[in-house]
């Protein structure tokens, strides 16, 4: 038949379907990248002001030549200068109730533990006699230095309010707060022996505030009693590493 339709060839086979949806999604991942790479740009200004004010409050970091090289007594210490964990595992459990009350403050510096007890939890005002709540806190401090071979030193601190005539029988806050701390030592001595080596009584009256005496709130801080306690010797962490004041294995074996 001259008018027979002619047959279209046969198309090849194309791409799946499901290669559309993920050219469409391929295409928005570009653009959400190229949108944050945008936002990332960095505005050279801002960043050099910012610098600037950097510099000014923290100062620059400028290297500088080392002529000699570092150098070490030890690489690994089998000694330790700081309180046992032992040891301040035990004050934390023996104080949780007086810490929770407020009546005892805890801090770790580099003079080793510290607790301070508020002073009217231990003394009457103007007075250097142990209060007798005050004497179970010291009993349980008293414990963990004897069997702890700690060393503590005890200080007195007062406010920076004069004492009254006739209300006292101390003629200042300095001798009132040396006596406070004497009579601390003092009881520690006479009750559990504590070696007066291991033990040291100071007065700081009202020399070292931890709060302002401005305020009858920062004055009542200040009114305290503090233990820094920490080891009496040097304590051998690493047995075989070292040990303590010379002594080999052969003189502790036998």
């Amino acid at each position: 038949m001259a008018d027979e339709e002619q047959k279209c060839p046969e198309c090849p086979p194309g791409a799946p379907l499901w290669m559309c949806t993920f050219a469409d999604l391929m295409s928005l991942l570009m653009c959400f990248f190229v949108l944050l790479l945008s936002f990332a740009t960095m505005d050279a200004a801002k960043f050099a002001a910012a610098t600037g004010s950097m510099s000014d409050a923290f100062g620059v970091q400028r290297d500088s030549p080392v002529d000699t090289s570092m150098s070490g007594s030890k690489m690994i210490s089998a000694n330790f200068e700081s309180v046992p964990l032992l040891v301040q595992v035990q004050m934390a459990k023996d104080f949780a109730e007086e810490t929770a009350s407020g009546e005892i403050e805890t801090e770790y510096s580099s003079d080793g533990l510290i607790l301070r007890v508020k002073g009217s939890v231990a003394f009457d005002s103007g007075r250097a006699v142990l209060k007798k709540d005050f004497k179970k806190l010291l009993d349980k401090i008293g414990i963990i230095i004897q069997k702890g071979e700690m060393f503590a030193e005890v200080s007195g601190h007062t406010d920076n309010v004069p004492l009254r005539k006739g209300r006292s029988s101390f003629k200042s806050n300095w001798s009132l707060s040396a006596a406070r701390a004497v009579g601390v030592v003092e009881y520690f001595i006479a009750k559990f022996d504590i070696p007066p080596s291991r033990l040291a009584a100071v007065g700081y009256a009202y020399g070292q505030p931890v709060a302002t005496n401005k305020t009858a709130e920062g004055r009542a801080q200040n009114r305290r009693v503090e233990f820094k306690i920490r080891p009496s010797g040097t304590q051998v962490v690493f047995e075989g590493l070292e040990f303590e004041k010379g002594i080999t294995r052969q003189d502790k074996e036998s």
